[in-house]
């Protein structure tokens, strides 16, 4: 009798489980909206799925490096890891999740239990899965076998640093403990470092321009390279910038500030004075805003920005006045005196102006109840613009500088930028720099600097 042979069917191979994806980082998935996100996930993916093809797992990891490439060949920062670790790191540090934002705000022991938890569990598994893996070896196997092309994420490299400024050196230090784990509190270092220097677009910038696109909304940008000037660059004006220092030192002590107005000739310096409390007072939580004249009506939508965050911020405009017919003037009038919604506690305005008076007055204007429009009451209108300058707690004049003083300044600039002359030629060069521009300012001084750096 034959034996039957009993038919074994043959199951099907189990495709593995996907274990993981970005779609496992609820607090932390904003890491992942960008198209590098979207790739890693691809290639994540293919890694987990054995039926795919060899070649779809080179296809797919191309792809990343180009990315890759296309993003961090561009960065101006120093680069921790190679350029896909760099890359998530970056994200990471700028991600706005509920974590990063009540950190900036308080100090770990005041976010809630339940937060910290989640956040310290993906934290984990983000180092884990996304920043551990060696992709590059992986597919080195691939190029091996089916002479795949394996370009090297190890090799990135941006941009020079234009300015290195301590935060930079904070946000590298925090990466490479991120990345080498060289803390078992890591959750309570990045807590740390949020605390000390906020988070997304705040963490990374310490100057902002307020950017409206054509037919879009208005919103902040961040300003990667602030024009270094410091206040012992600028020589004169010492008076003048005493009130000044006394009420930012007043403002990020958080005792209160004046709105001020800074004006006088062209050149005399006003702008770099902003510039240079800045780069003074960064470290003690000061910011700056820039806005341009004409959207001081949108500063509601500025303030929402910035109500309630721990830094302080200058909106600062400048060259501010306002022609006859422009109504500009009413909304810094709104900003100056307060609305209904009041303008909060960490926002001052420092507008810079070569005019006292903001708003253009005509003779035929002061004539005693007559308006030139036909206005009848006309001195009304006058009164409104020549009352919005005294608007401002703090008016600060800058006028051009005596011959002695203008020296001084081009010395200044001499030592700052390393010109090594006799001080009898330097100053005979930059006299006939000053008669052959016509203008003596400080402004001035910088350009003959620039142009004598330039021939020596």
């Amino acid at each position: 009798m034959a034996v039957k042979k009993s038919k074994t069917k043959k199951a099907a191979p189990k495709e593995p489980l996907k274990v993981f994806s970005s779609n496992s980082f609820p607090l932390l998935k904003g890491i992942f909206n960008h198209p590098i996100g979207a790739a890693w996930d691809e290639l994540y993916g293919w890694n987990f799925v054995s039926a795919n093809s060899p070649g779809e797992g080179a296809y797919y990891y191309r792809r990343l490096w180009a990315l890759v490439i296309e993003t961090q060949e561009f960065t101006r920062h120093v680069q921790v890891g190679n350029g896909l670790q760099d890359f998530f790191l970056e994200r990471l540090l700028e991600d706005t999740n509920p974590f990063h934002r009540k950190a900036e705000l308080v100090p770990l022991h005041q976010i809630t239990s339940s937060l910290v938890k989640e956040y310290e569990s993906e934290l984990k598994g983000f180092l884990q899965f996304v920043l551990r893996p060696d992709w590059e070896s992986e597919i080195k196997e691939l190029e091996k076998k089916f002479g795949f092309p394996t370009p090297s994420l190890k090799d990135t490299q941006g941009l020079a640093v234009s300015v290195n400024t301590p935060w930079l050196e904070e946000r590298r230090k925090i990466k490479e403990k991120i990345l080498n784990a060289f803390s078992s509190n890591l959750v309570k270092d990045l807590a740390d470092f949020f605390y000390q220097n906020g988070c997304g677009l705040f963490g990374r910038n310490r100057a902002f321009r307020w950017e409206v696109p054509k037919n879009g909304k208005g919103h902040l940008t961040g300003i990667e390279a602030v024009d270094p000037i410091r206040l012992e660059n600028l020589v004169g004006y010492d008076e003048q910038r005493k009130p000044l220092i006394e009420n930012i030192e007043s403002f990020v002590a958080e005792k209160g500030a004046n709105n001020v107005l800074i004006y006088g000739e062209r050149g005399t310096g006003k702008s770099s004075t902003v510039k240079a409390l800045l780069n003074t007072y960064q470290e003690k939580g000061l910011r700056l805003v820039e806005v341009p004249a004409s959207r001081l009506d949108e500063f509601h939508d500025i303030l929402r920005d910035l109500r309630g965050r721990r830094e302080k911020f200058i909106l600062f405009v400048d060259d501010l006045s306002f022609e006859e017919n422009e109504t500009q003037y009413k909304g810094l009038k709104a900003l100056l005196e307060g609305s209904i919604e009041a303008t909060p506690p960490n926002v001052i305005l420092i507008a810079t102006s070569n005019r006292r008076h903001l708003v253009k007055e005509f003779f035929a204007e002061r004539e005693e109840g007559v308006h030139k429009d036909g206005e009848v009451h006309g001195q009304d209108s006058v009164e409104e613009k020549l009352s919005l300058s005294d608007r401002f707690g703090l008016v600060v004049s800058f006028y051009t500088p005596d011959q002695e003083t203008y020296l001084k300044i081009v010395e200044s600039w001499a030592r700052f930028e390393g010109i090594k002359l006799p001080k009898v030629e330097l100053h005979s060069r930059a006299l006939k720099w000053e008669k052959a521009n016509h203008v003596r300012s400080g402004r001035t001084a910088r350009q003959f600097i620039y142009d004598l750096k330039g021939k020596i």
